[in-house]
């Protein structure tokens, strides 16, 4: 799959942008706070109309506006699609040529997408809702039961909690809330539990192939409550939860570690082991999606490279091949090769 061209309108800090992206690899060259990873995240709407950097619609209006609207034009192999994207609070809507598209689950797949982005350290650092939003990305780019599922539970848990907050929160509207969570909740657990082994395979074979350390490395799923837990927790902590205001158990608390020499890496790995980890990672699950895709995902790498050597800048570039389009972002030109570059200065896009 390549992605052709993109038209974006009030988004971030883009007024209106008009970019050609007709190329095997792009990339995007600036100083910091420009707007390159801004053009690159409305390119990753591509596959779920999701951004890879936050799960709230809100931020990526630009400000005074009340909707961003996006056009995607993509080709796959003879055939030609153009995807429109509308985003205000509370909504999304899309388009394929022309044609509303009524489900996410019809749309799962059809033009996947892989993210390298800077922020992914969190992974490794951050707190457990930045493990779970890669997971559930990682996850749900192929497997639209998973993000179904996920849906349907977030959805069930935002009710949830809103009656929580209130003085209405009676015995039986919790439970019409409990009912609805719970087949969400256990298909995300037992998919989770599923796939996580799967992915820290590719993780160590990823790591042997690019001669990257990985000491071992492995993904454990922490699940906050056991797959057949939930009725009996969520009714025995009502009480407290009228309390907090909020739900207290379900995968929505749920965690994974990432070991590195049998211990937490966060803990134990250097910041250049911890960076390496995350690309191996993010490599095994290109992979992974390539075998699960109808196409080969469009990678999108945000400044991911800077921090490393020549041999594994050289590394990263031989595992990731010929096949895929790449659009990628960088304060300093882009690596050697043939690429369609762009000056990126305040939310405007300049061919170099």
């Amino acid at each position: 799959m390549h992605v052709t061209r993109i038209r974006a309108a009030d988004f971030r800090n883009i007024v209106f942008a008009d970019v050609s992206l007709d190329a095997p690899r792009v990339f995007f060259v600036g100083d910091n706070g420009q707007g390159k990873t801004n053009l690159l995240e409305a390119v990753g709407l591509v596959s779920a109309f999701r951004s890879f950097r936050t799960s709230e619609i809100s931020p990526l209006i630009r400000t005074g506006s009340s909707e961003t609207r996006i056009r995607l034009d993509v080709q796959q192999e003879r055939e030609s699609s153009s995807l429109e994207i509308r985003l205000a609070k509370g909504s999304r809507k899309a388009r394929l040529n022309g044609t509303p598209i009524p489900s996410m689950a019809e749309h799962l797949g059809r033009f996947p997408s892989v993210v390298f982005f800077y922020g992914d350290l969190s992974i490794v650092r951050g707190s457990p809702a930045n493990r779970r939003r890669w997971l559930d990305a990682a996850i749900g780019g192929t497997d639209s039961r998973y993000l179904i599922a996920l849906r349907d539970y977030t959805r069930a848990l935002e009710g949830r909690n809103a009656l929580l907050k209130t003085h209405e929160a009676d015995e039986d509207s919790l439970r019409a809330f409990e009912k609805a969570m719970l087949p969400a909740a256990q298909c995300l657990i037992q998919t989770r539990a599923n796939v996580l082994p799967e992915l820290a395979e590719t993780l160590r074979q990823t790591c042997a192939r690019a001669g990257f350390p990985d000491k071992g490395a492995n993904l454990v799923y922490q699940p906050n409550v056991e797959v057949n837990s939930f009725p009996s927790l969520w009714e025995k902590n009502r009480a407290t939860e009228k309390i907090t205001g909020t739900t207290l158990f379900g995968p929505h608390k749920d965690d994974f570690s990432i070991l590195f020499q049998g211990d937490d890496a966060a803990d134990y790995a250097s910041e250049g082991q911890q960076r390496l980890l995350v690309l191996a990672l993010c490599l095994g699950r290109l992979h992974r999606d390539s075998l699960r895709a109808p196409t080969p995902p469009v990678i999108l790498a945000d400044d991911v490279l800077g921090e490393l050597d020549e041999s594994r800048r050289r590394a990263f570039w031989q595992e990731v091949g010929d096949s895929y389009q790449v659009i990628a972002t960088g304060t300093t030109p882009p690596p050697s090769g043939s690429w369609l570059t762009y000056r990126v200065i305040d939310g405007t896009y300049q061919k170099d």
